[in-house]
C-alpha cells in the first residue's frame, strides 16, 4: 500500500479520510518532516511546504490536494497579548515549525516597509512565543487555540498575503521526490471536503466556538488549484532568488 505523509492539524482531517479512500496508508507528519520522508523514500507522496518546493530541494509538485486559502486563513496569524498594530511589533517570535509562513511574513513586512526583528524559536504555543517578544507568528491548531483564548490577532497571515503580496496564500502542496512519477490517483476530484463532525471536533480540540470552527473549515481549502499554486511558487521562487541563497531564512535564535 502506498504511503502519504499528511499533517496532523485539524484542517487535514478531511485529507486523511480522503487518502484512505484512495488506497493510501497515512503517515502523520508535519510538512517539513514530510519533505524529509519523501527525500529518503520513506513515503511515496506527501504534503510538502511550499517554501521547500519553491527552492527545488529534491522535491517536485504533483497534481493533488494542497493547503491554501483565498485570503483569511485563521490558523496562521500574528498575535499579541493586547491591542497592537503590526507596525508596533518591534520583535516577532516565530515558530520553527514553519518556513513557508515565515517567508510570506517577511515578504509582506518588507513590502510594507517594516523591519521587525524575527526571533525563530522551537516553541509552538502562542503563550510561550509571547514570552520572547511582544508579537508572535503562530500556526495550526495552536493559532486556533490562541484565538479561542482571546489573544489579540495583530494580522491574519492569509489576509496579509492577499492584501500586500496580491496572491492567495498556498502553504503546502502534494509532492514526490524528484525523479519519481506523480500518482495519478491523487490528481482528480472529488477533492477532500469537511465532514459533518469536523467542525465539532475542531471546536472540542481548540476551544473555538462551533460557528468559528465551521467557518475555519470553509476557509482552508484542500482542493487542487493550479492557478493559485503557480502564483505562489512564482512569488516564492523570485524571493528566494533575490535573497541569494535564502537570506530570508537567516533568523535569530535569541
Amino acid at each position: 500500500m502506498p504511503v502519504y505523509a499528511a499533517p496532523q492539524h485539524r484542517y487535514a482531517a478531511p485529507l486523511r479520510r480522503w487518502l484512505l479512500g484512495r488506497g493510501y496508508a497515512v503517515y502523520i507528519a508535519a510538512p517539513p518532516e514530510a519533505a524529509e520522508l519523501l527525500r529518503r523514500g520513506a513515503a511515496d507522496a506527501g504534503m510538502a511546504p511550499l517554501g521547500l518546493l519553491a527552492s527545488g530541494e529534491g522535491l517536485r509538485c504533483c497534481p493533488g490536494p494542497m493547503v491554501y486559502s483565498k485570503a483569511e486563513t485563521m490558523s496562521v496569524a500574528v498575535f499579541s497579548r493586547g491591542p497592537r498594530r503590526l507596525g508596533g511589533c518591534d520583535r516577532i517570535a516565530v515558530t520553527g515549525e514553519t518556513r513557508t509562513s515565515i517567508l510570506y511574513l517577511q515578504l509582506a513586512l518588507e513590502n510594507m516597509g517594516l523591519r521587525p526583528r524575527l526571533l525563530r524559536l522551537s516553541a509552538t504555543s502562542a503563550y510561550r512565543l509571547l514570552r520572547a517578544a511582544p508579537c508572535a507568528l503562530v500556526i495550526g491548531d495552536e493559532a486556533l487555540a490562541a484565538r479561542a483564548r482571546g489573544l489579540h490577532v495583530v494580522a491574519d497571515l492569509g489576509e496579509l498575503v492577499r492584501d500586500v503580496l496580491g496572491i492567495s496564500p498556498v502553504y503546502a502542496a502534494t509532492a514526490v521526490a524528484r525523479g519519481r512519477g506523480c500518482p495519478g490517483v491523487l490528481g482528480s476530484p472529488p477533492w477532500p471536503r469537511p465532514g459533518r463532525g469536523d467542525a465539532e471536533a475542531t471546536a472540542r480540540v481548540t476551544g473555538l466556538p462551533p460557528r468559528e470552527a465551521e467557518r475555519y473549515h470553509r476557509l482552508v481549502r484542500l482542493d487542487y488549484n493550479p492557478g493559485a499554486l503557480a502564483g505562489a511558487l512564482r512569488l516564492l521562487r523570485e524571493a528566494l532568488h533575490k535573497a541569494q541563497g535564502g537570506r530570508v531564512y537567516s533568523l535569530s535564535n535569541h
